[in-house]
């Protein structure tokens, strides 16, 4: 099962609520009626950052859902485009070593899983 991570820098935000955490991933499931379900969080040791972790049965049907939320939706006073990175991965987000970087457009970099960073 393919999945995202979508990457928050707390540093960009207005309001860096942890309710996001949540909030998201439930945006989404409801939005895109079960193609996107919440697989997690964990946060990177240095700077903060969040890290949300999504289930879904189609990369390609999914990444509007999430860049349509993170681009015009203000969640807990936050303009969330402002602050995110979004990457896929082929692969469940357990199995993935890394996530490929989708947004914003134009980057070749990758983000790698919180759990496989010292791997």
């Amino acid at each position: 099962m393919p999945s995202i991570v979508i990457r928050l820098d707390p540093a960009k935000l207005d309001n860096p609520d942890l309710d996001l955490r949540y909030d998201i991933p439930d945006l989404l499931a409801q939005r895109s009626d079960g193609v996107i379900s919440d697989d997690g969080y964990d946060y990177e040791v240095e700077g903060g950052a969040m890290h949300i972790y999504l289930a879904t049965t189609d990369n390609t049907r999914a990444l509007p859902f999430v860049l349509t939320l993170l681009l015009e939706d203000r969640l807990h006073g936050n303009r969330l485009a402002d602050a995110a990175t979004v990457a896929v991965s082929d692969v469940p987000a357990v199995d993935a070593l890394e996530f490929r970087v989708v947004y914003p457009a134009g980057n070749n970099e990758v983000i790698r899983p919180i759990r496989h960073a010292a791997d």
